[in-house]
């Protein structure tokens, strides 16, 4: 998952799959320079041509300063920089001496092909992350969740382990009347930031519908998650002062554990859950 806005993702997106086809256009002109002996563009050579190629442009820009810190588009930043920095290498050598040393060229090769596939791999994980993650909680979404749920229950058929779903439903309703809907949607993705910062690694967190969002934890009874579920409560509470102070509007959950067993019907599991909910306020 790759936690930044619906939009930025889009614009990810659009960018690799254009810098994929601009470095290929790139690196055959760089061959083509090479067996033709053509004189050596200034772009090929200059100290700072990782910048000034089309993705180069995009990526240094101050309008993605904040996306440059994610892991992933943080390793294709290394990967570009050292491409380039092999291409100006050979050229320059090629410019004195008129050969290309092979030991040179083949770790160009290398790093060409290295930065295509991390390329490839960034535009697969974030159209996954589009079909699959909620754009404004971050959350995995409501067609996941019925898949992970249909494979747990497989899984669960051969090793009878326990499964539990804590089942939150946010009501907004006061809010979004006395705030307006954007601080409702504000409201509802720190508290969900906070859960999602809380689980530990194997749970995971959907957005089942509207305001209804699903914690699956598996290898969990339902006595374990009733103790998680007063820690996020406790830790959206702290969220929701440390960003508003003690003026914070008040935030009213329902909530609701079930038990996942290997032959449930997931949509009456759900429903059966909904049912019997308890409702506090923050």
């Amino acid at each position: 998952m790759i936690n930044v806005t619906s939009e930025e993702l889009d614009r990810i997106l659009v960018i690799t799959k254009n810098a994929l086809s601009l470095h290929d256009q790139w690196r055959e002109g760089l061959l083509r320079t090479l067996i033709c002996k053509l004189p050596v563009a200034t772009h090929y050579i200059a100290e700072d041509a990782h910048q000034k190629c089309e993705f180069g442009y995009w990526f240094y820009s101050k309008s993605t300063s904040h996306l440059r810190s994610l892991p992933a588009l943080s390793k294709i930043g290394e990967l570009h920089q050292a491409m380039h920095l092999s291409a100006r290498e050979i050229c320059i050598r090629n410019k004195g001496t008129g050969m290309v040393d092979e030991e040179d060229y083949d770790q160009y090769l290398g790093r060409v092909s290295q930065f295509r596939e991390e390329l490839l791999a960034l535009q697969y994980r974030v159209s996954y992350t589009l079909q699959n993650i909620d754009s404004l909680t971050g959350a995995y979404n409501h067609h996941k969740l019925m898949l992970d749920l249909m494979a747990e229950k497989l899984r669960l058929k051969e090793n009878k382990e326990q499964h539990s779903l804590l089942l939150m439903d946010f009501d907004l309703k006061e809010i979004n009347q006395s705030h307006g809907r954007n601080i409702g949607d504000k409201v509802l993705s720190m508290a969900i930031l906070s859960i999602r910062e809380e689980l530990t690694p194997g749970d995971q967190i959907y957005r089942n519908g509207g305001a209804e969002f699903v914690i699956s934890q598996p290898s969990k009874s339902m006595g374990d998650t009733e103790l998680v579920k007063e820690l996020l409560l406790q830790r959206m509470s702290e969220a929701l002062i440390g960003c508003a102070g003690e003026g914070a509007p008040s935030l009213k959950i329902h909530y609701g554990i079930v038990e996942l067993k290997p032959n449930a019907n997931l949509d009456e599991l759900l429903d059966r859950s909904a049912r019997s909910t308890t409702t506090i306020t923050l």
